[in-house]
């Protein structure tokens, strides 16, 4: 049977395939709380069958070529690619034989093309469902890589063929110096994110004991303040983090540099205004709960510190809607605070 005639014919099933799998990914993922950059899918292009047909590599092409669907899934660092191997391993059936480990296969002294290539099939509870039976006898190739090894996947081999085959000495010689760049930049990634989690759980254990001499940046506010108002933002989607530079730069210049200082300002009021102001605007950003606790504690400290009197057409957050803004005036009334006064004195917008 002529392979290119077939696949033209059964290339719809192969598109709609390698969607339900993308979605399907996904969910998992989310429920699993797996972390990853992107999931993307495609049916491969007639025209790549036809390539990769002439070559005279299969003589049942129909049977063996096993990426006529294929998914892409890409982390940030290394290390998320394990559990997204295991939620990938327990939710599909896996050709062990035909999947492969292009990592393990370049040895201790190559580097380059680096990826996990599974070749899969849905399991048979999924394809006795009327909607997945279109799909038996068919499989998908799963790949999956960090954003580093993309990068480098795309430039020597999926995408540029100047970088292909068998290239001067001095300019392959570079090639692969630069793959081992590469590879050492994936590697400190996944150790400083690592580095991160590790003063995440420190600080976390800290706060709990109450010892709050601990330096404020980013990692370490989020989780003070996730377990400080903890009665407040009870599942992970409530507090938003979005501390930056720029915030920690405020905190500082109120005078505030360890967890401890900051806590100390806090005002007792707050707790009970944050769940009656979450309660009616859903979620609230890291940053806008800081900025309000600066506000209650000191406000013409921190207009006349923070916020530059004479620029009040620039303020260092984003203007609310009309629907937020009387919940937000009720926030600073529960904690004792008049805006109307703020407004007046420094022409201060409420904008969180």
């Amino acid at each position: 049977m002529d392979v290119i005639k077939w696949y033209i014919e059964n290339q719809p099933t192969y598109k709609r395939l390698s969607s339900k799998v993308e979605s399907l990914l996904s969910e998992v993922f989310e429920i699993e709380n797996a972390s990853y950059h992107i999931i993307t899918s495609r049916a491969k292009d007639i025209d790549s069958v036809r390539r990769k047909v002439s070559k005279g590599k299969y003589n049942k092409p129909i049977e063996q070529i096993q990426d006529f669907s294929g998914i892409r899934i890409i982390t940030y660092v290394e290390d998320e690619i394990e559990k997204i191997c295991e939620i990938i391993e327990k939710t599909f059936n896996i050709d062990n034989a035909n999947s492969s480990n292009k990592s393990e296969a370049l040895g201790i002294d190559k580097v380059g093309y680096k990826s996990i290539h599974y070749v899969a099939s849905l399991d048979k509870s999924r394809l006795k469902l009327p909607e997945y039976k279109q799909y038996i006898g068919k499989c998908f190739e799963i790949q999956v890589r960090t954003i580093l090894q993309h990068a480098w996947a795309e430039i020597e081999h999926d995408r540029n063929y100047k970088f292909t085959g068998k290239l001067p000495l001095d300019i392959g010689r570079r090639f692969k110096i630069l793959a081992g760049v590469l590879e050492m930049a994936d590697r400190e990634f996944n150790n400083i994110s690592n580095e991160i989690d590790l003063i995440a759980k420190a600080t976390l254990e800290s706060t709990k004991k109450g010892n709050l001499n601990i330096s404020i940046n980013s990692t370490t506010l989020n989780q003070y303040l996730n377990t400080k108002f903890s009665s407040v933002f009870k599942d992970k989607d409530e507090l938003i983090p979005n501390t930056t530079e720029n915030l920690i730069n405020e905190i500082e210049k109120f005078g505030l540099y360890s967890l401890a200082d900051f806590d100390a300002i806090i005002s007792k009021d707050i707790e009970l205004a944050l769940i009656k102001l979450k309660a009616k605007v859903g979620t609230i950003y890291e940053s806008g709960l800081v900025r309000r606790i600066l506000i209650v504690h000191d406000y013409d400290k921190y207009f006349s510190k923070i916020v530059d009197a004479e620029d009040t057409d620039e303020f260092p957050w984003a203007w609310t809607t009309p629907d937020t803004e009387t919940e937000e005036r009720e926030f600073f009334t529960e904690c004792g605070i008049d805006w109307s006064k703020i407004e007046e004195k420094y022409n201060a917008f409420i904008a969180f």
